[in-house]
This record gives C-alpha cells, sequence and structure tokens, in this order.
C-alpha cells in the first residue's frame, strides 16, 4: 500500500525525466551547439572564481554542463541509460554520429569568442554612459578635443550700447552676457598688457579701452608701427565724441610735423640719444668702444643749452658733431640719420605738451622695417616720459596719461623698460600688446629678454590674453593664472578569455593639480574671446565686439609751406656733387707718353716684313 502510495507520488518525476530523455534525443545538434556557446563563460574561471561567483554565473555554468551532456556527449549518455535499463524499449530516433555534435559544439564555441569580441566594448560604452559618477568629485584636466566646451563662444553686440563711466570702464561681457566694469581709478593706475596672436581682438579691445579713456579726459598717445587701418578712425571719433583735440603724425611722410625735442634740456637729450641709439652698457667687451659714443652724446647735447628752440638737425648741423663724423662713426651716423627724418625736425608745429594739457589723443604712425623711424619711436617714448615727470604733482593732480605701444619690440629700450616700475607715479599708465613671450626677448642690444619679461609681468597688473599660437607663450600665461586641485582618475583594463579588453569597475582617484586657465584653454580660445587677469579676482572670460566707425579722409599735422621753408637743411659730410655733374669720364692716360721706356724705337726695330705702302704713317701700338 505505502509502495503504491510512493510510486504514484513518484510517477510525474519518472515521466519529466523521460520526456527529457525524448527531448535530449530529439534536439541533441541545438544542444550541443549551446553548450558550444555557454561553456567558454566558465572555462578559464580559475576554481576559486567559480566558487565565489554570483547566481546568475553559477546557473550559466549548470545550463552548459547539461547541454554538454545532452548535446555533445549524448550518444554516451543514451548507452549509459540504455545499460542501466536493460530490456526496456526506447523510442528514439537513431543517434546522429558523434563527429557532427562535436562540430556543432565548436561551431557555438567559435561563435562565442566572436561575438563577445564584438559585443564588449559596445557594453563597456553603453555601462560608462549609464553610470552616474559621484558629485564629490573635483575638476578633471582638460582634453583638447573638448575645450571648446568649456569655453564661451564669440559674442556680437554693440558696446556703445554698455558704455557708461559712472559704472567703470566696460571691459566686455562674461560668459552670462552681463556688462563687466573695472573702476576707472584702477585702470588709470596700473599698466596692462595685451597678449594675442595676429587678428584675435588685440586692437579691437585697445580701441574699446582707449575710446573710454579719451572721454573720461585722459591723454592718450597712440605708437602704432604697423599702420592700422581702422584705429586711426576710431580714436578720431571718440576725441569728436568728448570734445578733445586729435592730433594724427605719421613719421614715414616728408612733411614736417612736430618738434621731437621742443623745450629739451641738455640731461634730457642725452637721455634721448643713449635710449634711441642703445649705448647703455651690456656687460660685454663691446661696451668699451660705447664710451666714445656716450661721451659723444653728451657732448652733443649740449647744444640744445645756448640754442633752446633747436631741433635734432640744428644739432647734428653743429659745428662738434660735423667734427666728429671721422672720428666717432656709429654716433655720427645715428644722428645723420635722426637728421634725415622731416617729421620730427619741425621749427615749429604740433607740440606734444597739448594732449599733457588738454586730453584727447595723438596718434603716431611709424614703421616696423625703417630703421631711422624705429630709432625714433623709442626716442618719442622717452620723451614722453620726460614730459610726465616735468609736470607739478604737489599743488594739483596731473591728468592721466595712457600711452598705447602697438607691437612692444618696436618701442623698448633700457629707459622705456626701467620707466615701466616708474612711470605710474607720474600719473602715466602704459597699455602694451604683443604676440608672444619672443616678441619681449626680441629687444635692443643693450637689454637682455628675461629682464624685460619681468618687467612687463610685474608691472602689468592688468592683463587681457586673446588666442596665441606659441605654445611656449601659452604655458607662460597658464602659469600666471596659478593653480587648482583636480581629480585624476586611474583605472585598470583586464584582458578576458576572448582577448578583449575590459575597464574594471572599480576606478581610483588621486590628487593632482593643473593651471587654473591652462594652455589648452589659451591655444584654442575663439575669435574676441579673452582672460581676463586682475589682481583683484580669478582669470575670467571676456567677449568683446567692435567699435563700428566710418573712414574718412585723415589729415597729418603738417605745418605750412612757409614754416616749413624756414626749416634748416642737412649737411652732408660725403658730397658726390663734383663726380656727378663732371661731363663724362676722365680719358686714359697715354702710356706710351708717361712710360717710354717700355716700348721700342721705331729706329731701332730691324724691319723684316715687307714694306706695306699703303701703311698709315702711325700705326697702332697694338698692330703687331
Amino acid at each position: 500500500m505505502i509502495l503504491n502510495k510512493l510510486a504514484v507520488s513518484l510517477s510525474p518525476i519518472v515521466n519529466g525525466a523521460l520526456s527529457f530523455m525524448v527531448f535530449m534525443q530529439q534536439h541533441q545538434l541545438m544542444l550541443a551547439l549551446l553548450s558550444g556557446l555557454t561553456m567558454p563563460f566558465f572555462a578559464s574561471m580559475k576554481s576559486d572564481e567559480r566558487q565565489k561567483a554570483p547566481l546568475w554565473q553559477k546557473l550559466i555554468i549548470t545550463f552548459s554542463m547539461v547541454c554538454f551532456l545532452s548535446g555533445t556527449m549524448a550518444p554516451v549518455v543514451i548507452w549509459i541509460f540504455q545499460w542501466l535499463y536493460k530490456g526496456r524499449v526506447v523510442a528514439s530516433i537513431p543517434v546522429l554520429a558523434w563527429p557532427v555534435l562535436i562540430a556543432f559544439s565548436v561551431t557555438g564555441f567559435i561563435l562565442h569568442i566572436l561575438l563577445r569580441r564584438v559585443l564588449t566594448p559596445e557594453l563597456d560604452r553603453i555601462k560608462k554612459r549609464l553610470v552616474r559618477k559621484t558629485t564629490l568629485e573635483r575638476e578633471l584636466r582638460t582634453d583638447v578635443r573638448t575645450v571648446k566646451s568649456l569655453l564661451p563662444e564669440t559674442l556680437h553686440y554693440n558696446p556703445l550700447d554698455y558704455i557708461d563711466l559712472n559704472n567703470g570702464l566696460f571691459i566686455g561681457m562674461d560668459r552670462d552676457k552681463q556688462p563687466m566694469y573695472l573702476p576707472l581709478k584702477d585702470w588709470q593706475k596700473q599698466h596692462a598688457d595685451i597678449i594675442g596672436t595676429t587678428g584675435a581682438g588685440k586692437g579691437v579691445a585697445t580701441g574699446i579701452l582707449l575710446y573710454q579713456s579719451i572721454l573720461a579726459g585722459e591723454g592718450v598717445f597712440v605708437m602704432d608701427p604697423k599702420d592700422d587701418e581702422w584705429a586711426p578712425h576710431l580714436y578720431r571719433k571718440a576725441c569728436e565724441d568728448a570734445g578733445k583735440p586729435f592730433a594724427l603724425i605719421d613719421l614715414r611722410k616728408t612733411q614736417y610735423q612736430f618738434n621731437l625735442i621742443e623745450e629739451i634740456t641738455a640731461d634730457e637729450l642725452e637721455e634721448l640719444f643713449v635710449a634711441g641709439f642703445s649705448l647703455a652698457e651690456k656687460g660685454q667687451e663691446s661696451d668699451f668702444y660705447r664710451i666714445d659714443d656716450r661721451k659723444a652724446a653728451r657732448i652733443a647735447a649740449q647744444f640744445v643749452t645756448r640754442n633752446t628752440a633747436s631741433t635734432i638737425r640744428d644739432v647734428y648741423n653743429g659745428d662738434y658733431v660735423q667734427g666728429i663724423a671721422d672720428k666717432i662713426k656709429a654716433f655720427f651716423g645715428e644722428i645723420e640719420e635722426l637728421a634725415l627724418l622731416n617729421a620730427i625736425n619741425a621749427p615749429t608745429g604740433f607740440s606734444l605738451n597739448t594732449i599733457f594739457k588738454e586730453g584727447g589723443c595723438c596718434y603716431v604712425i611709424g614703421s616696423m622695417r625703417n630703421s631711422k623711424i624705429i630709432t625714433a619711436q623709442r626716442m618719442l617714448l622717452v620723451r614722453l616720459y620726460q614730459l610726465a615727470e616735468r609736470r607739478e604733482r604737489v599743488k594739483e593732480v596731473p591728468r592721466p596719461i595712457a600711452i598705447y605701444l602697438s607691437e612692444l619690440k618696436y618701442h623698448l629700450s633700457r629707459p622705456a623698460r626701467e620707466g615701466l616700475g616708474a612711470a605710474r607715479d607720474k600719473g602715466v599708465h602704459i597699455i602694451m600688446d604683443h604676440q608672444s613671450i619672443a616678441d619681449l626677448k626680441d629687444c635692443p642690444a643693450d637689454l637682455k629678454g628675461d629682464a624685460v619679461v619681468g618687467a612687463v609681468v610685474e608691472n602689468a597688473k592688468f592683463k587681457l590674453v586673446y588666442r596665441v599660437m606659441d605654445p611656449d607663450t601659452a604655458e607662460w600665461v597658464a602659469r600666471m593664472s596659478g593653480t587648482i586641485l583636480v581629480d585624476d582618475e586611474v583605472r585598470k583594463a583586464k584582458t578576458d578569455a576572448v582577448l578583449t579588453e575590459t575597464i574594471d569597475d572599480e576606478r581610483t582617484i588621486r590628487q593632482a593639480e593643473r593651471f587654473f586657465t591652462d594652455s589648452n584653454m589659451i591655444l584654442n580660445l575663439p575669435d574676441f574671446v579673452s582672460f581676463i587677469f586682475t589682481t583683484k579676482a580669478l582669470p575670467s572670460a571676456s567677449l568683446i565686439s567692435p567699435i563700428r566707425v566710418k573712414k574718412r579722409e585723415l589729415e597729418i599735422c603738417a605745418v605750412s609751406p612757409a614754416i616749413a621753408a624756414t626749416a634748416a637743411t642737412v649737411n652732408i659730410i660725403l658730397d658726390f656733387s663734383e663726380e656727378e655733374t663732371s661731363p663724362g669720364p676722365a680719358l686714359t692716360p697715354d702710356i706710351t707718353t708717361t712710360r717710354p721706356d717700355l716700348f721700342f724705337d721705331e729706329a731701332d726695330k730691324k724691319d723684316t716684313t715687307t714694306p706695306n705702302t699703303g701703311k698709315e704713317e702711325n700705326p697702332s701700338l697694338l698692330d703687331f
């Protein structure tokens, strides 16, 4: 009775086993293929990994073993069951050949490898997208491929809509498209350095800043050696809006325009000569030969003590300078070049003191190739320093003066570099622009490049940095922005059984440093987008747009023809007029007259040829 009940209760299990046996015999090929597909999951696992495997992996292992026994090893399993249940007839199809089952298992194995090599990277990529990183992570290092996403885009607007001196000096729009202002007093008491490659926006930014300086009543001197297309028209418009004088001086023109040494003292003129001719000591052996040049500069400068209304041309025409033409040729040649420049040797004309007294703008167009004009540019900058130092600072506050040095390397001299530290106390602030750090090191012979770089960095508290193309300059600017703490991520990649690398789920984050504004950002700035460096805030992005003006005819400050006729002429020592006015080349002297001893007399010659009755009486000496 009990056995019957037990048999009845176990009959479903027996029936299920029989059904499974039938299914196994009917689907041996499919089970063999599934066996090959799933077996690599655990074939490469170590014993401890199998023991620590999660439930889903253990289920796959179990399923793979069942498929292997029921598919690949099906003939053996069936034979074992037939041996155990002898005499029982089992309905089944003929057992397929074993090689076919093994071939299906191998095919599944190969498909598994191919699918894992294709799908594993895609699954890793999907998993990376789905992972939500911690919010406690710091900033990361920049990547040049994605750094554009960290930078603002170029914004076009009218700066005149935001210029309001009551709020301060407008310096551009921020990332949120809100206007940014700098206190006017801060702007007038610190030098500015503008860095950027050609076409990045240096001239546009300077135009906006100096436009407001003119409106604020400052005196502005613009030294432009490259002859900008739009800048003179913009500054003339600013002077018209402010009711201030505007003067245009072109050192390349032959017209007489102003006197560079108007109301100058002997000491000041000597300083101009030393600055313009680079006569200062360099600490080299060649300093010995500059002693005579400096002595000549000192003595020649005494000319203005007796002739207060003289020009550099008058100094050149003086007895002392004319007397050293063969003795001190270097100094004589340099001052001769300046004497040939009509623009700075006017008897009377525009006075630089006008801008110091009334404000407005004096726009000076120079040159980047003509050596004598470059010398005049350097001397003009030192002359502006001298005029600023003369002003009364005890009883009254001097008018702020802004000097814009476009392409700084064409204005550098030792007094100019030293003046960067002292000019601010004289009411002068300088705005410089250059393209790279190499421009600062390309200085005259009496300057050291590193000293110039240090002077600019230390004295220019306000910096505008636009896109640069020189990596050294980008790194130099990045160092000035300071460092911040960032997170460096360390991840492990391991190779699985199918020789496919996968990224481990765990990653290590460690503390590192990078520059706040790093070189990748500076090298990839859009046009008219800059970083502003000040002493009161961290570097921030600034977006500018040009002020639109119309071009009109420009007139230089040339003196009248009557005044130009009174200008002194240049005494040229090397005069070739006699050679130029001679009627023709001098005749070659007759050698038969000067050296008769070199030739035989006709009487002493022995005639060995047939007489020629038709021969000339005086045959040519070259007729043999």
